[in-house]
């Protein structure tokens, strides 16, 4: 086979190119990816620092009437919300910090914020007004906007402590003011926050109760 490919004018030192050819192709995939694999995660969280959760879409129609949470929100040992203006009762808080797991549960308690019985501290509670079609509790706060100063906020813990918040503030802020997370001076707060208005989602209602018991 050589003789012969000698023959038609290849020259025997291009045959010693072909198997260095095949493995360079069988190589060259894996350097990429090996790349790509370790830059998206600390991409995902640069962008996921300073920036509040909720960006939605109007996948789901607005409720016909008051939103009932569905049945077995209130999972055994969690922290639980009731907020009587809006329909919710005993509705479980899960903690977390993506868009993922907020878009799937339709409400949660932002990690790293505030819990009710830390003194000077700020719950900081996300909920889609909205939501998706999967989502647990779609319309959480879609009458956040109806709230008034006065209006009752409650959290029940695992061992049957009731902590009591009057709402007191709103405000409509950017996505990216990721400073009414932080806690309020002189106060011991829960800021409930959803998209505004809809069905644009541009910005962020908050809406603020203070702990009287």
């Amino acid at each position: 086979m050589v003789y012969c490919l000698g023959v038609i004018g290849i020259p025997k030192a291009s045959l010693l190119l072909i198997p260095l050819l095949v493995l360079g192709l069988l190589v060259l995939p894996i350097v990429p990816e090996t790349e790509i694999a370790s830059v998206e995660p600390r991409t995902a969280e640069v962008e996921n620092t300073g920036t509040l959760l909720g960006k939605n879409s109007p996948e789901l129609e607005a409720p016909p009437e008051t939103p009932v949470p569905p049945a077995g929100t209130n999972a055994a040992g969690a922290m639980t919300l009731t907020v009587p203006k809006l329909g919710l009762k005993g509705v479980a808080v899960p903690t977390g910090s993506g868009q993922a797991k907020l878009d799937r549960e339709g409400i949660l308690r932002l990690r790293g914020s505030g819990l009710p019985w830390r003194e000077g501290s700020n719950t900081f509670i996300v909920g889609h007004a909205l939501g998706f079609p999967q989502t647990k509790v779609p319309y959480a706060f879609y009458q956040l906007r109806e709230l008034v100063p006065g209006d009752k906020i409650f959290f029940e813990v695992a061992d049957g402590r009731r902590y009591t918040f009057r709402m007191y503030d709103r405000l409509t802020v950017k996505p990216d003011d990721f400073w009414v997370t932080y806690p309020v001076e002189g106060k011991t707060t829960v800021s409930l926050q959803t998209c505004t208005p809809i069905p644009t989602f541009e910005n962020r209602l908050i809406v603020r109760g203070e702990l009287v018991s």
